[in-house]
């Protein structure tokens, strides 16, 4: 598994549709580091194409050019915290910044994601690319053991399940149940 953190990380949200506020396709997946360190690095070799800054969209970001001409984007980076420059060759592991939370963005994360060659938005699966899971939960970055957090994917399916919002948007009340209910399904298989 490639990531473009060291050691424990979070899968906010997958590639995916979101229902929860708006019916649109996030075309990349939403990362947060877990440990002290929240240094972003490469997933590949390449060279860097821009580090531009996009108020409502990516933020501080950096643009990866790979050989074969697919592009990676890691964005939402902490204000001054991009350490490569346009046309700088980089290495898998070399650091690009630090996670942020600039540009389009609710919460400090890296939002990492794979496009075709070219100026197209048009984005390609990254977790063919690195390995990473398509679902909300906790890994390790080393590839050593795929943990995932069945609290955090049972929450994630309990909001973006219609039961949830067909209970006219549960109270706190019922939402532990749902959740138990959830993940009661979930250890049977």
């Amino acid at each position: 598994m490639i990531s473009c953190f060291k050691g424990k990380f979070k899968v906010t949200s997958p590639r995916a549709y979101r229902y929860l506020f708006s019916n649109e396709f996030h075309p990349g997946l939403d990362l947060v580091a877990l440990g002290t360190d929240k240094n972003i690095y490469a997933i590949a070799d390449g060279k860097v194409d821009a580090t531009p800054y996009e108020a409502n969209g990516f933020g501080y970001y950096v643009r990866q050019l790979l050989p074969d001409g697919r592009r990676v984007y890691y964005g939402h980076m902490q204000a001054g915290s991009i350490v490569v420059k346009a046309g700088q060759s980089i290495k898998k592991g070399d650091k690009l910044g630090v996670m942020g939370n600039t540009g389009n963005s609710t919460g400090a994360h890296c939002h990492l994601e794979l496009r075709i060659p070219g100026t197209s938005k048009t984005s390609l699966d990254i977790c063919e690319f690195t390995g990473i899971p398509n679902k909300v939960g906790t890994y390790e970055a080393d590839g050593s053991s795929l943990k995932c957090d069945l609290d955090t994917l049972v929450q994630h399916k309990v909001i973006n399940s219609p039961e949830y919002w067909l209970n006219k948007a549960p109270t706190v009340k019922y939402l532990p149940e749902l959740i138990h209910n959830m993940a009661e399904k979930l250890r049977e298989g």
